[in-house]
Formats: C-alpha cells, structure tokens, sequence
C-alpha cells in the first residue's frame, strides 16, 4: 500500500522512485526492520526529496533545495499542542515564526497549510517546517509517521513547497518591476 503511494507520488511529479527494505542486525540474533520509500523529483528547478522510514525510527522528511534564482524568506513553522489550543483556541494548530509580514500572510491564507493544521487537529501530526539558509536556501519539514495514515501529508507538504516556490517567484517579479519603475 505505502509502496505504491510513494511509486505513484513518483509518477505523478515525474520523479524516481527508491525503495530499501532490509532488516538490521541488533544483535544476538534480533533483527529490526528498515524499509525506506524515497521520492526524488524537481519543480522549476527546485530539487525535493520526500523520505519516509519505518522499522526502527519512524520518521518522514521533505526537503527542497530551492534554486539559486529565488529570493526566499526565512520563517517557521511549528505546531501548537492540542492542549494549548484549546486554551487559546487557534484557527491553525500551526505558529508562524517569521520576521516578514508577507510571508505570515501568504502561509495564514495557504490552502495547503490549512489542510494540514486540520490533519493536525485530527491526528497526532506536529511537524516542524523551516526555511533556512543551509548551504543554499533549503525548505525541509521533519515528523514522525507515529499516526494512522501517514502518507495523508506529504502531497499537501509538496503542495506548500510549490505553493512557496511560485510566491518567491512572483517576489522576484515584483522586485524587477520596482527596479525597473525607479531606473526611469
């Protein structure tokens, strides 16, 4: 089931898939299952790695390796526990940290992002999602896959990724324009 979820997600972006499925040696004759599923593809030359393990660790990443041709923002996301939102009543279960107002504003209003906050509410899903500075400008979102269907995510997280990708893109228009205007 998750293999073909990840084999479709690769058809679906034009991608490769990566499949690993091997047990590791603890020892004294115990073994623990690994088995990764890896989904590799690009979007306007921006590179994304989805990267889902169970076995011994169940964890899933998502990163994007943005192009050198976009103007990112540096912000994060990280969620807000069930216990404090019901004292705080939030719309989103996500905190936007985050020195510039555009970017508060387009991830408030992104559909992507709302439907995950609503995965969060339902399930134990509390991912943190940065974008960073790290050898190049780098989107990368880390959770565990400790819930019931945990493939559920990682088309809306492709989606933000993209969604984000397209708004750096419009910023770098709109800087041009700016640049353009003030020239004549």
């Amino acid at each position: 089931m998750h293999k073909q979820f990840f084999r479709n997600l690769a058809d679906k972006q034009n991608g490769k898939f990566y499949f690993h499925d091997q047990d590791i040696h603890i020892g004294n004759g115990v073994r623990s299952p690994n088995v990764i599923y890896k989904v590799v593809f690009k979007y306007k030359s921006s590179e994304f790695t989805v990267v889902n393990r169970t076995g011994t660790a169940y964890v899933g990443s998502i990163s994007c390796k943005l192009s050198q041709t976009l103007q990112p923002i540096k912000f994060e996301l990280s969620t807000i526990s069930h216990l404090k939102n019901l004292f705080f009543r939030k719309k989103s279960r996500f905190k936007i940290m985050s020195d510039n107002d555009n970017i508060q504003y387009f991830l408030n209003k992104n559909s992507s992002l709302k439907l995950l906050s609503e995965i969060a509410d339902k399930e134990n899903f509390s991912p943190s999602i940065i974008c960073e500075i790290d050898g190049g400008w780098v989107i990368t979102t880390k959770y565990h896959l400790e819930f019931d269907d945990w493939t559920q995510v990682v088309e809306p997280i492709v989606e933000l990724y993209k969604n984000l990708i397209d708004e750096f893109e419009k910023r770098i228009a709109n800087i041009s324009r700016e640049s353009y205007r003030e020239m004549n």
